[in-house]
């Protein structure tokens, strides 16, 4: 430098940084609870026999040694003349029993859950940081990142046939010889319509059928929160930082299921979908390691983990929870402007 000369200052270093990457981020599992048994589908698992009829109330009835249908006398007194029946077994102790078979029963679906999920998230970063010391930088980012998840449960529903024993009281009626048949009209015996009791057993037949749920969700996360860098070696930094997230989840869910159709005495097709948005809060931890290229470029690595709310939601009568915290490991490149 010639004597006289203006002294040279460097320039300022920009405290602005952006940088852009991408994460390999772990989300926590899905939980589905079908809870297919109540609701407009509690009457597919009940474990009766449509040809029997419902017990409690007045209804036509058509067993494998008979029938119990209502007759003219039913409306006003319960009692009916429409009934048959074909084995003389079937009387004793007072009692007219009748057995239907050919019907199914399914045991509901139980809890499903998938593992965690796991997926590439690219993000954008913006910071803003400023020495507070000799080796310490100081300041604010805003981390902006997109993941896409998928899951699915499948929860079995073991079949098994229904056989129906219906007991009817005769109340001092002599039954006709069997293979009697009543009418609508009669006259004839009179006996109850409906059973005085009832008895379903189960026999497992080896089959099953599947409830299947699957879930996707579109995830847009925005970490804001305050950064600490340490340069141990000229070049190198590492930093801390922590803050919050603000998610938002855009959501499709649905499920399929084969469920018995009490009409049919058979096995059916049922399925329901449901979507929606839904804005949820976290907090985040971040631990960073980086290299300056030059004074413009670094290259970065980092591990956070953000708990999450957890996003929840219903299709017809069952219920879903996926659990967003977890972990993220992230690389990227950073320019300084």
């Amino acid at each position: 430098m010639l004597p006289g000369s203006p002294i040279e200052t460097p320039a300022p270093v920009s405290p602005w940084r952006i940088g852009t990457g991408v994460m390999w981020r772990n989300i926590g599992e899905l939980s589905v609870n079908p809870n297919l048994q109540n609701g407009p589908f509690a009457g597919n698992f009940l474990s009766t026999n449509p040809a029997a009829g419902p017990a409690g109330t007045n209804a036509d009835r058509t067993y494998d040694d008979g029938f119990v249908n209502r007759g003219a006398a039913t409306p006003g007194t319960g009692l009916t003349t429409f009934w048959g029946y074909q084995n003389a077994g079937q009387v004793g102790g007072g009692n007219l029993t009748y057995t239907s078979t050919g019907g199914i029963a399914l045991a509901p679906p139980g809890f499903g859950k998938d593992d965690a999920d796991t997926g590439f998230s690219p993000y954008l970063e913006v910071s803003y940081l400023r020495p507070v010391g000799d080796d310490l930088v100081l300041g604010l980012t805003a981390n902006f990142s997109f993941l896409g998840l998928d899951g699915t449960t499948v929860s079995p529903m073991a079949i098994s046939g229904v056989t129906t024993f219906d007991s009817y009281a005769l109340n001092g009626v002599i039954p006709p010889a069997p293979g009697y048949v009543g009418s609508f009209a009669g006259p004839g015996p009179l006996i109850g319509n409906q059973p005085t009791t009832r008895t379903n057993v189960l026999t497992p037949t080896g089959g099953t059928t599947n409830y299947l749920f699957d879930q996707s969700t579109d995830l847009y996360s925005l970490a804001l929160g305050g950064e600490l860098r340490w340069s141990p070696a000229t070049n190198c930094y590492l930093g801390f930082g922590a803050g919050a997230v603000l998610n938002f989840a855009d959501w499709d869910a649905g499920w399929n299921a084969r469920l018995v159709d009490p009409a049919t005495n058979s096995l059916r097709n049922y399925a329901r979908a449901a979507g929606g948005d839904d804005f949820l809060m976290g907090l985040y931890l971040k631990a960073s390691g980086g290299y300056h290229i030059n004074e413009q470029w670094s290259v970065e690595s980092f591990f956070r983990y953000d708990w999450n709310e957890s996003l929840d939601g219903s299709v017809g009568p069952s219920r879903f929870e996926l659990d967003l915290s977890g972990w993220s490991f992230g690389l990227g490149a950073g320019f300084r402007f």
